[in-house]
């Protein structure tokens, strides 16, 4: 009996030994850096406002890059043969020694939010996406996230792109954290992936939309950038931005204060994508003064393609002072519609109050701008500092009140 209970024994010691041995050393140290990061703990409230302690940012993008290099791995287990999932990584973190925690009881940074995995169809070869989330103390729209595009079948799989949002010091809603897509494959089977999102920040500061469309590149950490752009939200709007992505286009739908009086209002930022390159395309905005807002802010040479011809010269010089206006400092007075209904063409003015004293270049304290909308496109038909014949009347702007996120 002593013989059977030594041989036991010593079976199951040897199984522990091998079962310590295949505990994947990339689980281990992201073990070890969630270990620390509860060790620092949170601060108070007065003490986030002034950023976490300076050793936080460090740690997350370690466990960050420990976690990347343990899903690469698995994906790329041979020795398994079911279908990857999220459970395998948790499995191995958990065999590494990590002990999860309620998420009512999370008291550290980095505590893992989420691990999803996210198959897609219709690619050849197939399309895996990889997101990783890890709470952050300073609120529940603030995770810090990593997203992975892996391309390959079975277990062989390569990491062709990444993406991240990455904790800022300076600086839990799905739709207010990232979102990304994949654009579905052109005729040459290409694609491209969109990533908007809300950088995480224990600041309360205003909170800034970033936005890249990518190609794959030389590396997954060098891929092409298509476009790259930064807006501040309005996180009253809910969701408060929306992300759409086709084979050549995709836009970012979002709150935000308009340029021109800071009210706040809905725009759109939409680009066709045709090869290495993205362009603006319209829609801009959905209403005549979020149009006029958009517009104002373009470059010229974007600007014209939204103007009138015939008026070109005119709303050249005009755009120029627009342009050049201090934020915050012209009051909307009214939006009059003049012409047209439904889904026909139609004509609006735009009446708007500059204020000289903000704006000393400015000679006009009054200024008329006509806005048509013609086959579903706005353009800025003319700008005059009196009130032009032919649409009388004045309709003031109304507060908005409606705080849903609008489609198109």
């Amino acid at each position: 009996m002593r013989t059977v209970s030594v041989a036991l024994a010593l079976t199951l010691f040897a199984f522990h030994n091998l079962a310590a041995q295949q505990v994947s050393p990339h689980a281990r140290n992201a073990v070890t850096a969630i270990q620390q990061l509860r060790l620092i703990g949170v601060p108070n409230s007065n003490e986030l406002e002034n950023g976490p302690p300076s050793y936080v940012p460090g740690l997350l993008r370690r466990l960050n890059q420990e976690l990347k290099a343990l899903i690469v791995d698995d994906l790329n287990d041979t020795s398994k043969h079911a279908v990857p999932d999220e459970d395998e990584i948790l499995d191995q973190l958990r065999a590494a020694g990590w002990d999860e925690i309620s998420s009512n009881k999370w008291n550290a940074f980095g505590e893992i939010r989420e691990i999803k995995f996210d198959w897609k169809t219709g690619y050849d070869p197939g399309i895996l996406i990889v997101s990783t989330k890890l709470w952050l103390p300073c609120g529940k729209t603030d995770p810090d996230s990593a997203v992975y595009v892996f391309q390959g079948m079975a277990r062989h799989w390569d990491l062709v792109l990444t993406a991240d949002s990455d904790f800022d010091p300076a600086g839990a809603d799905d739709t207010s954290g990232v979102q990304y897509e994949i654009s579905p494959p052109d005729s040459r089977g290409r694609w491209y992936f969109v990533v908007a999102h809300l950088p995480p920040s224990c600041r309360d500061l205003p909170r800034v939309l970033h936005y890249q469309a990518f190609r794959p590149g030389a590396s997954p950490d060098k891929p092409v950038v298509l476009f790259s752009g930064r807006d501040k939200i309005d996180l009253h709007f809910v969701p408060p931005f929306r992300l759409n992505v086709e084979t050549d286009w995709f836009a970012i739908t979002a709150g935000r204060p308009r340029k021109l009086d800071a009210a706040p209002a809905v725009f759109i930022s939409s680009y066709q994508v045709t090869g290495s390159q993205a362009q603006r395309m319209a829609p801009l905005a959905l209403t005549p003064e979020d149009f006029l807002d958009q517009w104002v802010q373009l470059s010229w040479d974007d600007a014209r393609r939204w103007a009138r011809p015939s008026s070109d010269s005119a709303l050249q010089e005009w755009h120029a002072k627009l342009h050049g206006l201090a934020t915050d400092s012209v009051d909307i007075e009214s939006v009059h519609h003049c012409s047209g209904e439904g889904e026909g063409d139609q004509i609006w003015l735009v009446e708007l109050a500059i204020d000289r004293q903000a704006n000393p270049s400015i000679t006009q304290e009054e200024l008329y701008v006509q806005i048509a909308k013609r086959d579903g496109l706005f353009t800025v038909e003319s700008a005059n500092s009196i009130h032009p014949a032919g649409c009388p009347g004045k309709t003031p702007l109304m507060p908005q009140t409606d705080w849903s996120l609008p489609g198109w």
